[in-house]
């Protein structure tokens, strides 16, 4: 039973050979009844995960390349690995690194799509029924804005705390909401589960529960409810509009992790792993939703006198990380770890305030400096001044001007719990402790059908850098047959009879579905006279339809891409640290891939930069992390999570 879940009219089960619990018990005189679902439990390996990022053609994101090429882009913003509640969520929200998003004053409208250790939130999430959130002692960012006039409004998640009502969005400077509380959810049922014992549904206008929204994506409900706010709002007001979507993030992990209506995921039949279209799919739906609510603004006369933020809030989960499709390559790592693929983000900022747009920004910007910057863009200097224990620093001069670089040291975390560091300090980058070296690889994003059923196989090697097509194909096949060899024949039968279905359902397409199923060298060698591991070529951006409103510069970035430049990979890229055992260190600026750790030769600039650590610690409150409490649980609030203190 180790291969996916039985569904419909398939001719399997459970082998009648297995005597289960309830024979057994019988045999000790028990009566044994059942209530709800058959279900078998299966333990994978950690590679049988899934997780994907962005394969999209920009002509199919149109809104996104619009905005990215008129305003400027963020090509070194520093978010968090993923603690707290969602890491960037209170980071944004506050400025001892907390976050998120919306619109502003001067008047001016700010629209925001999307440091923990001074909060009590550095380690993991907050999950299911665990009583605690962002402290209530910190005033976040919709507060602030009241004060100057602001109207704020909150649609999406929220992910801060729910176990008293005190910790929900209503009482935390917004007047309203519509979402969910938890960190994730189904996109259609709109149901979290924190586990197979807590359960329900999470999903409100402001604390009234909405049970009538059972099939419809979430995606499209969060663009509908923004619209509304923007068509309602009375213009001679300021607005901050905080809309955190829940795309892409993974669903339930016992339900379908990505999820998108079909009419997009056909849009994207030439990428040929369902876990990469479906997530292109999610994206593009998400894409068509901030079109609509910049259209709404333009509509209204609002945007030029608005500032629209887009920003991720932590990196991506490749490699089948959090069940999801993401892609960071050739950055190292994924969410929830302090490489910089956990850490490093991208974002934009548009707006005709800005005095120098059409540019990517380089300096360093991190995730807490958005409270102060967004409070001084909606001219609240005076209030900074009164904002005891700052972490943020205000660099919207900085980012309307392309100026000199505000900040020189990031904080990327302390966690007692997991008993791991890392700080950036200048060029210079430290890890230490137990960064979780489980995901600490380079994931190409998946190519072909079966990828993520399968091993990535190019994620087991140092030389996924190789150039030449002939080598890699050779390589492939070669790990290929390796990998096979460990499988017994029943495994490669029962592939056989999997293929059958895959035909007919038309799940796996392509000349790569025997490959990705593992099947025959012959077809492995057919698959392989094909095989061609280059990303598809984004087709031309037709912007004869797209209007440039108040655009000061008439340039624009184009399509062109941002690169990085890694360098050669060395053969011990994936032993050279082992940062349990001594601290690492790398040259972020010429090495972004984190192949190199330069620790050993460099022991000054570690040394000083443990003092520094050991600086921070002493400033660190303990994680406020708490157990589960079953009184929270939905199955005693009539199937919804509600506050229950």
């Amino acid at each position: 039973m180790q291969h996916s879940v039985l569904m419909g009219t398939q001719p399997d089960g459970l082998p009648l050979s297995e005597t289960l619990l309830p024979q057994y018990l019988n045999k000790l005189g028990y009566r044994s009844h059942m209530v709800g679902k058959v279900k078998k439990t299966m333990a994978f390996p950690n590679w049988m995960g899934v997780k994907v990022a962005w394969e999209g053609r920009l002509s199919e994101m149109p809104l996104l390349h619009l905005l990215f090429s008129c305003r400027h882009l963020l090509y070194q913003l520093v978010i968090g690995p993923v603690v707290g509640g969602s890491p960037s969520d209170y980071q944004f929200q506050s400025s001892q690194q907390k976050n998120k998003g919306g619109m502003m004053k001067n008047e001016r409208n700010i629209c925001i799509f999307v440091e923990q250790i001074m909060h009590s939130m550095q380690d993991n999430v907050i999950v299911g029924t665990q009583e605690y959130g962002l402290p209530m002692n910190e005033m976040l960012l919709p507060q602030y804005l009241n004060k100057l006039g602001y109207r704020s409004r909150m649609v999406g998640k929220w992910h801060l705390g729910m176990f008293k009502w005190e910790y929900t969005p209503l009482y935390r400077g917004f007047e309203s909401h519509f979402g969910y509380y938890q960190g994730c959810e189904d996109y259609y049922t709109h149901t979290y589960e924190a586990n197979e014992d807590q359960w329900g549904l999470d999903f409100r206008r402001n604390k009234e529960l909405l049970w009538n929204c059972t099939g419809q994506y979430s995606t499209t409900l969060f663009r509908d409810e923004a619209v509304k706010i923007l068509e309602q709002h009375n213009v001679s007001e300021p607005l901050f509009l905080y809309l955190p979507f829940q795309a892409v993030h993974s669903g339930n992990g016992d339900g379908v992790h990505l999820q998108a209506p079909k009419s997009y995921i056909d849009k994207f039949a030439y990428i040929k792993n369902i876990q990469r279209r479906t997530f292109a799919a999610m994206l593009s739906a998400l894409d068509d939703a901030v079109g609509d609510v910049y259209d709404t603004l333009r509509k209204r006369d609002m945007l030029a006198n608005s500032i629209i933020l887009f920003t991720t809030d932590n990196g991506g989960p490749a490699n089948g990380y959090d069940n999801n499709a993401a892609n960071n390559f050739p950055l190292r790592g994924v969410k929830f770890t302090l490489w910089e693929g956990g850490v490093r983000g991208v974002g934009l900022v548009h707006s005709p305030l800005l005095k120098k747009q059409g540019y990517v920004s380089k300096q360093m910007l991190h995730v807490c400096d958005w409270f102060p910057t967004l409070i001084s863009a909606a001219g609240g200097q005076e209030l900074l001044k009164n904002v005891t224990s700052l972490d943020g620093v205000d660099a919207w001069e900085m980012l309307s001007s392309n100026g000199q670089a505000i900040r020189s040291e990031i904080l990327h975390n302390i966690d007692p719990t997991a008993v791991n560091a890392g700080l950036r300090v200048g060029d210079y980058k430290l890890l230490v402790g137990n960064v979780n070296m489980d995901w600490d690889g380079w994931y190409p994003p998946y190519q072909l059908s079966g990828d993520e059923q399968n091993l990535h196989y190019l994620n087991f090697t140092d030389d996924v850098t190789r150039s030449e097509p002939q080598m890699i194909q050779a390589y492939r096949q070669e790990m290929v047959r390796e990998y096979r060899s460990n499988w017994p024949a029943s495994v490669h039968e029962r592939l056989l009879e999997l293929y059958s279905y895959a035909e007919q359902s038309d799940l796996y397409t392509g000349p790569y579905a025997r490959l990705g199923l593992g099947l025959s060298d012959e077809s492995i060698t057919t698959a392989n006279e094909n095989f061609d591991l280059q990303f598809k070529p984004e087709r031309n951006l037709d912007r004869s339809g797209l209007k440039l409103p108040l655009m000061k510069d008439a340039s624009l970035v184009g399509g062109t891409p941002v690169t990085l430049k890694c360098g050669p990979k060395p053969k011990n890229a994936s032993t050279n640290c082992q940062p349990t055992k001594s601290p690492c260190l790398y040259h972020i600026p010429s090495d972004p891939c984190e192949y190199n750790n330069i620790a050993a030769s460099n022991t000054e600039i570690v040394t000083k930069m443990l003092k520094r650590l050991a600086e921070y610690t002493k400033t660190m409150v303990p994680p406020a992390n708490r157990p589960f409490d079953d009184k929270g649980n939905p199955r005693h609030h009539e199937g919804a999570w509600v506050p229950w203190k």
